[in-house]
């Protein structure tokens, strides 16, 4: 992926020298009258999962101008970007001044927001009867309406099978030191001795409280962010899908064995475990110990789903973590351990993870938990600009062979 990456740079610069040169000779605006569609703009495509649709649903609108990654350019991340941080913020001002007015006209169709994003996507998310959606197609800028996709969790298991122990053993250095990981998932819990935190029950409480319903779990309190987990937030509360997104500044994630039913976290501290725990003993270390964690929750605490709203909105927050409107503090790495069957490149955290990829950041999600059935493979890892991660076994596994039917015991079969 980084000879993938360094090719990618290369050419970038080898383009940008042309660019620069020819610039010099002339100043020329090149004929494009071949790509323009006869008869003006084309209408809205509308995916054929809402054709039957009926009541109230949740939809993405993509509008028609890029997002900020792509207008940035390719592979900024490492050769820099097109646009100064003025630009950058002004060009966000933009898209967000063409935000207000579809809200707007949505809102006149009896439609309510959601949420937008303009960075990695540039799109509102948005609830409205069915009966609507074409008329929604048909307003000024937009194009692409989808149902909003909902993912579900996919589970991760170990590390010293990929040989990143002996990566690590290669040499100093070789750690992740320096590297920024975004995990989309079930949040982090930072207090845990493998993130550098107390590692106790009462630490545990004071970040979390005692229930699902505790308001500690929507302040930060002070004892966030930490020296290992940097930053993060929580796209979507502890009560959704059972209720509303409620969006709070503490990504904590809700532990099973600590917070009765309906807690059923775990999911994202067990991920960021394996990609940068170390325990204090230094007997237990995850792929990259000394990568920094940026802990974004959007999946839910109460149930498996990860919300489709709160991923692109987390998508955002991964390329802008300080939300000052320039990108260039994006992340290193965004990882997703979730996915969605039969995954289609008609998705938009699909194409969210793909222009984050285009700009220099490596994007890795789960292929699934769903075996080797074909075309199972699941979005956003279908996606090819992103690294697809399958399942394995380990040496522990044994093969149990069980037989039934009859009457004698049959030794040496087990």
């Amino acid at each position: 992926m980084l000879r993938i990456l360094e090719k990618i740079a290369i050419c970038a610069l080898v383009v940008s020298w042309m660019l620069a040169g020819s610039a010099k000779a002339q100043l020329t605006t090149p004929d494009v009258s071949n790509l323009i569609v006869p008869g003006g703009p084309v209408a809205a495509v509308v995916d054929s999962r809402l054709a039957r649709a009926t009541g109230e649903v949740q939809i993405v609108v993509r509008l028609a101008d890029v997002p900020l990654v792509v207008a940035n350019g390719n592979n900024a991340k490492k050769v820099g970007g097109k646009l100064s941080s003025a630009q950058q913020r002004d060009y966000l001002r933009q898209l967000g001044q063409k935000h207000d007015a579809l809200i707007t006209q949505i809102r006149a169709l009896g439609g309510r927001e959601l949420g937008r994003v303009r960075k990695a996507a540039n799109a509102v998310m948005v609830v409205i009867q069915a009966s609507q959606i074409h008329a929604v197609a048909a307003l000024p800028n937009v194009l692409t309406i989808r149902p909003v996709v909902n993912y579900k969790l996919d589970l991760s298991e170990t590390v010293p099978y990929i040989g990143a122990a002996a990566v690590q053993a290669a040499g100093a250095g070789i750690d992740g030191t320096g590297v920024r990981v975004a995990v989309l998932d079930s949040g982090i819990d930072y207090t845990h001795a493998n993130f550098g935190g107390p590692g106790t029950a009462p630490a545990y409480e004071a970040a979390y409280g005692t229930s699902t319903s505790d308001s500690r779990n929507t302040t930060r309190d002070g004892l966030f962010p930490t020296a290992k987990v940097v930053e993060g937030f929580d796209f979507v509360g502890e009560v959704w899908p059972d209720g509303p997104l409620a969006p709070d500044p503490d990504p904590i994630d809700c532990g099973p064995s600590t917070i009765p039913a309906p807690c059923v976290g775990g999911h994202g501290s067990h991920v960021a475990d394996i990609i940068a725990g170390h325990s204090l003993d230094g007997t237990h270390k995850g792929v990259a110990p000394g990568a920094s964690l940026l802990a974004l929750k959007v999946c839910s605490s109460v149930s498996n789903p990860c919300s489709g709203v709160a991923l692109l909105e987390a998508m955002d927050f991964a390329l802008d973590p300080n939300g000052d409107g320039d990108i260039s503090d994006a992340v290193d790495v965004i990882n997703l351990s979730l996915g969605n069957p039969y995954g289609q490149r008609e998705d938009d955290l699909s194409e969210a993870c793909a222009n984050a990829v285009r700009m220099g950041v490596i994007v890795v999600a789960s292929a699934g938990n769903n075996s080797d059935h074909p075309y199972i493979l699941g979005s956003p890892s279908s996606t090819p600009e992103v690294i697809s991660v399958a399942e394995t076994t380990v040496p522990s596994d044994r093969l149990f062979l069980i037989v039934t039917g009859v009457t004698a015991p049959v030794g040496g079969v087990h």
